[in-house]
């Protein structure tokens, strides 16, 4: 019996039996000289896995060694780093048929934490400080969209982790039955939460990216959204593509492919295509050289303190693969839920991903700061300077708008 058990129309409850037990492959005949379909789509799974991670790495440790802006960089290495968790798992899951099920929950955990750091990305582009952030969000009216985003983002990598226990054990009972989308099997319900779960979360950060839009454009944005989102539109498209046509027995299995291999193989042969064109696309989406300690770089604030990954950027990997800013944001969830009715300036702001998640939020933002040399400086009002609030100048290095050097 599966795990949702459910009853027929004449109210007896029915012998549940996943339908795959009764698929039987043909006789297997080769496709191209002595290699079966199978054979075959495993040697290009492999090769597309071995370059799509040659160029991923090549370009992660290009960031690591020159690791000028530690709070975006992590979030850089982190989106890169799903083109070789997506061509690894596709490739292991074409070779052995059998690890699919349980490999597949793994992908969809890392595109939540991949979303969650591009979302953390975007913050950052907004401005580096928090506090400042946090000032300025509020003064421009986005600090909703940003408090929505958050939460429902952040929700995306614990619905997944949910998911992937609840897949692992109704698969071990066989109770899940990925080819049957009928109510007393665990798949149907994984599957709809999984796509509730996704569009939740990309069209929240989609509505801060619009609210945001004014402040962030001089950081070029649009080509890294565009990328990433191609990512999770592809796989969600293609998974529930497929999904539909396993469950419903459109999957017909011939002399040359097997039922797995039209099931299995040739999604997952789609994946492991994608993922180079995804690595070579990302070489210049997310290219380096707007981090380089040079003169007219874009990105590089000024008193540029040179490179901070360490030694053949080591630190940098680790701080890349130190979740702890995730983690944080997670169980912030609880109190910015409490909290959504209250004023922003009331409280604790939102931690966005910061070593130090916790400060004073602020209830206004004064009209003029002193400079170094003790002179008042206006602000500019939001809607000059190309949208933003903060007087540009070598006072204000942090500056939202401002041309980093």
């Amino acid at each position: 019996m599966g795990l949702f058990s459910n009853h027929d129309s004449d109210g007896s409850k029915a012998n549940h039996t996943c339908p795959i037990e009764n698929i039987t492959n043909p006789p297997q005949v080769p496709i191209v000289g002595d290699l079966s379909f199978h054979k075959l789509i495993i040697i290009i799974s492999g090769a597309c896995m071995a370059f799509s991670c040659l160029v991923s790495f090549y370009l992660i440790m290009r960031h690591a060694t020159h690791y000028s802006i530690p709070k975006e960089q992590r979030q850089v290495i982190r989106i890169i780093f799903i083109i070789p968790v997506f061509a690894i798992i596709a490739f292991l899951s074409i070779a052995f048929y059998g690890t699919e099920i349980y490999l597949k929950p793994v992908e969809d955990i890392y595109e939540a934490f991949a979303l969650s750091a591009f979302f953390y990305l975007l913050c950052t582009f907004v401005q580096e400080n928090d506090e400042e952030r946090q000032a300025f969000l509020i003064s421009s009216g986005a600090i909703k969209q940003h408090t929505i985003a958050s939460i429902a983002v952040l929700q995306f990598p614990v619905v997944m982790l949910i998911l992937l226990v609840v897949t692992e054990i109704t698969e071990a009972t066989g109770s899940y039955c990925s080819t049957s989308n009928k109510l007393y099997f665990a798949h149907i319900w994984v599957t709809v939460i999984t796509i509730l779960s996704t569009i939740l979360a990309v069209m929240s950060v989609l509505k801060f990216y619009k609210a945001t839009k004014p402040t962030i454009n001089h950081r070029k944005p649009l080509p890294k959204l565009i990328a990433f989102k191609a990512i999770v539109f592809l796989t969600f498209v293609q998974n529930t593509i497929f999904s539909f046509l396993n469950s419903s027995g459109d999957l017909k299995p011939t002399t040359h492919y097997t039922f797995q291999d039209l099931s299995i193989g040739i999604p997952n042969l789609i994946i492991s295509i994608e993922m180079v064109i995804f690595s070579l696309s990302f070489l210049f989406i997310y290219r380096t050289q707007e981090y380089y300690h040079k003169n007219g770089a874009t990105a590089v604030p000024l008193g540029h303190g040179g490179y901070q990954g360490g030694p053949m950027g080591v630190k940098a990997l680790v701080q890349a693969v130190n979740i702890v800013d995730i983690i944080q944001g997670v169980f912030s969830i609880p109190g910015a839920l409490a909290n959504r009715k209250n004023p922003p300036s009331q409280g604790k702001v939102w931690a966005t991903g910061s070593q130090d998640t916790t400060y004073e939020s602020v209830a206004m933002v004064p009209q003029e700061y002193g400079n170094s040399h003790g002179n008042a400086v206006p602000l500019q009002p939001y809607g000059q300077q190309q949208g933003q609030l903060y007087q540009h100048g070598p006072d204000y290095p942090h500056s939202p708008n401002m041309a980093y050097h």
